[in-house]
């Protein structure tokens, strides 16, 4: 049920984020119980597989009429399938407890910072007001003949013309391969380019190697084959910390990444051991507290955050040392809409005001959409993709070969009988950025 059939040799330490969710799905699945409670289970799931486990969920629900609970971020995943109700909360309180439709035409998602379906936000974007009655809670059943002239006149005053800025060369990844084993390559013959200032995103399933990528970056794994310079410099001849120095890298899980006690001196960490004067450390601390949004909690203990509190925490240690290169792996694990805008728009300000290159590894659409230009695919330890972002999001065979599954974006643009669907997600996309 969750495709591990293959992999039953294996020691789960051996395995990805999300073979680690899904190694823990099939855990909960087996026990015969009246009541499944699942929290946040596609939080390191690829799309496809988060849509596929949504499936799961129900098929189990069809079959059993067992009380299925869901704790969850990503609504359309969950939408994917029937839900009989939504209870939203916020800080503590419930703060609506109603269906899906109802949830989806009113304002409470955007209000408590919950991230509403990527079409819902391009309708309403084109000057059309949602109601229950054309059932938004999924797209290939809402009525959506309403809203066709008034998406065909946005399309027509909103056009724009993209621009192209060419820069330097920062990254380069030349022929890389790198086998843990021996035996199979995790990576085969890899080769791809950042411009400085780009920011970048890398996609793949659950497994393809996206995450070895960047640890050989770090230098924690050496190359089989190939090269990776940087600004020229080839890493090989480079120290971890001399890396370190020029490259950011913010893991998927932030305890691998925590050594202090305290918020604060993690932060300030970095820069105390560069040597820098404690009043300027103090200064920069602040200032990035402010913008992750973590500045109740400067004197806090690190043990008393969440998942998702300790993220911010590792991110603006990383922050602060302002890099030439800022890598981050799921940065949204963990984070409701609210929390990860405030830090992506701060890491989008680092990119467009400093010139800081980031290069994101992520399974989350909304994310890659809103804030990369351009995405390299990996699949089967292959680079199969290497364009830009809307070019990618546009071919439905090229996403499938590497478990990702199209944006709601495309599929209204295909439901709505738009020709360009990539200019038609870029528009979407502009619209957002000016908001």
């Amino acid at each position: 049920m969750v495709d591990l059939q293959d992999m039953l040799s294996r020691s789960p330490h051996d395995l990805s984020g999300g073979q680690k969710q899904r190694v823990s799905l099939a855990g909960i699945l087996v026990d015969d119980v009246d009541v499944l409670l699942f929290d946040e289970p596609l939080a390191a799931l690829d799309p496809k597989t988060g849509k596929h486990t949504v499936e799961i969920i129900d098929a189990l629900h069809q079959k059993t009429n067992k009380t299925i609970i869901i704790i969850e971020h990503r609504l359309e995943d969950v939408f994917h399938r029937h839900i009989d109700r939504v209870i939203l909360m916020d800080r503590g309180e419930i703060i609506a407890d109603t269906t899906p439709d109802v949830l989806l035409a009113s304002d409470l998602l955007s209000t408590h910072g919950i991230r509403e379906p990527l079409y819902l936000s391009a309708l309403k974007a084109a000057g059309n007001t949602i109601v229950p009655s054309d059932r938004p809670s999924n797209l290939a059943g809402m009525c959506i003949q309403p809203y066709r002239s008034s998406v065909s006149r946005w399309l027509e005053n909103n056009h724009r013309e993209p621009s192209n800025v060419e820069s330097d060369t920062l990254l380069e990844l030349e022929g890389l391969t790198f086998s843990f084993d021996g035996e199979k390559n995790a990576l085969e013959n890899i080769s791809f380019s950042v411009k400085k200032g780009e920011f970048v995103s890398i996609l793949g399933k659950n497994g393809s190697g996206k995450s070895t990528i960047t640890r050989l970056i770090m230098g924690v794994l050496e190359p089989d084959k190939g090269s990776i310079h940087l600004s020229g410099d080839n890493l090989a001849d480079m120290s971890i910390f001399e890396r370190s120095q020029k490259v950011g890298v913010v893991l998927q899980n932030p305890n691998y990444m925590i050594s202090h006690h305290m918020i604060l001196d993690e932060i300030a960490f970095g820069l105390r051991n560069r040597g820098i004067d404690e009043g300027m450390v103090q200064e920069k601390v602040n200032a990035v507290l402010v913008f992750c949004g973590l500045s109740k909690f400067r004197h806090w203990p690190i043990d008393a955050l969440s998942f998702g509190q300790r993220k911010r925490v590792t991110i603006a240690a990383i922050l602060v040392l302002e890099p030439e290169l800022l890598i981050l792996d799921e940065p949204t694990v963990g984070q409701d809409h609210r929390n990860y805008t405030h830090m992506l728009s701060f890491i989008r300000r680092l990119n467009v005001e400093l010139g800081i290159t980031v290069l994101i590894i992520s399974h989350d659409m909304h994310l890659v959409l809103e804030y990369t230009t351009r995405s390299i695919v990996i699949a089967d330890s292959k680079l199969i993709a290497d364009a830009p972002m809307t070019e990618v999001f546009s071919k439905p065979e090229l996403l499938d070969s590497a478990n990702l599954t199209t944006t709601s974006l495309y599929d209204l643009a295909e439901k709505l009988g738009v020709e360009d669907t990539s200019g038609f997600m870029q528009q979407f996309i502009d619209s957002e950025v000016c908001a």
